[in-house]
């Protein structure tokens, strides 16, 4: 199912500039989202995984939009660590041929 090969979409931070005082514990959205769709590649080898981590950047850079190069490149920082889990779990899921959907019964009985 197409569904169920999208990342949780990618998150920005809120105005860093702002709070000025973020630290690596806290994410805020702001609002910003893009979807990482991955139905087409192999997370099973290293060029799959390769293209993921691309497509997660590529992604960070669309929702990350800042004219201050320093605070883009935090929000980037801090977007690229909210998906880490879920890629690891991603990769983990095609290494042992486990389909998102079975994953999701086992969790809800």
């Amino acid at each position: 199912m197409f569904a169920t090969k999208t990342l949780i979409a990618l998150t920005a931070l809120a105005s860093l500039a702002a709070a000025g005082s973020a630290n690596a514990g806290e994410f805020e959205s702001n609002g910003r989202t893009a979807a990482v769709r991955y139905h087409d590649i192999n997370l099973s080898d290293a060029a799959g995984q390769k293209e993921l981590q691309r497509r997660i950047r590529s992604a960070s850079n669309r929702v990350c939009v800042s004219a201050d190069t320093r605070t883009m490149a935090a929000c980037r920082k801090l977007a690229l660590d909210h998906v880490k889990a879920p890629v690891a779990s991603a990769i983990a899921r095609a290494a042992t041929g486990e389909r998102y959907a079975d994953a999701q019964t086992r969790v809800g009985k």
